[in-house]
C-alpha cells in the first residue's frame, strides 16, 4: 500500500505492507536511527516520536496509521529553536542521558513544555516516567527540564 505523510517537515511517499511498524520504516527506509528498538511493546519509551502532535511509541504504530499524518523524529526536531532550548539547559545542568534514551527524553521534555510551560517537579517526573532508562539522576533531569522551560519561556516571552 502507498502511504503519503510528512516526515520532519517534508512530504514523503512510501510503499509498505500493513504489518510494518513505523519504527522499522524510519530506521530502514530513511536511516533515522534516533528512535531506538527497545522492548517492542511500547513500554520502554526508547522509540518515541511525535505523530500528529502526540508522543507515541513508534514500535506500536502500524505504518498505515501515519497516512496523511505528520511525523517528527529527533533528527527533525534537532533543527528547531525548541531543541536548542533543551540542549542548552541539559548541558548547563549536566544532564547526559545515554544514547538509548536521550532522544526520547528530549522529545518528552519538548512535549511536556508545550503542554506545561512551567511544569512542576511532579509533572516532570510523571512525563519522564514514560522512558524506562535510569541512566541520569532524576534530580539532575528535573533541573534540566526546569531550565529548558525557563529557556523556552525567555525566548518566547512567556512567564
Amino acid at each position: 500500500m502507498r502511504i503519503p505523510f510528512t516526515l520532519n517537515g517534508r512530504q514523503v511517499l512510501v510503499e509498505s505492507g500493513p504489518d510494518r511498524r513505523l519504527l522499522h520504516l524510519l530506521r530502514e527506509e530513511f536511516g533515522l536511527l534516533g528512535a531506538k528498538e527497545g522492548c517492542l511493546q511500547g513500554y520502554c519509551g526508547f522509540c518515541l516520536v511525535i505523530l500528529n502532535d502526540e508522543l507515541v511509541p513508534s514500535c506500536m504504530v502500524p505504518v498505515f496509521s501515519v497516512f496523511q499524518g505528520r511525523v517528527v523524529t529527533i533528527e527533525g526536531f534537532r533543527e528547531t529553536s525548541d531543541f536548542r532550548d533543551i540542549e542548552h539547559a541539559f548541558l548547563a545542568e549536566e544532564v547526559a542521558p545515554c544514547p538509548s534514551c536521550g532522544p526520547a527524553k528530549v522529545l518528552t521534555t519538548h512535549m511536556l513544555l508545550k503542554r506545561f510551560p512551567n511544569p512542576t517537579e511532579k509533572q516532570i517526573r510523571r512525563a519522564l516516567s514514560r522512558v524506562s532508562c535510569r541512566c541520569t539522576d532524576v534530580t539532575t533531569l528535573v533541573a534540566g527540564v526546569k531550565a529548558a522551560g525557563a529557556n523556552r519561556r525567555l525566548r518566547s516571552h512567556v512567564r
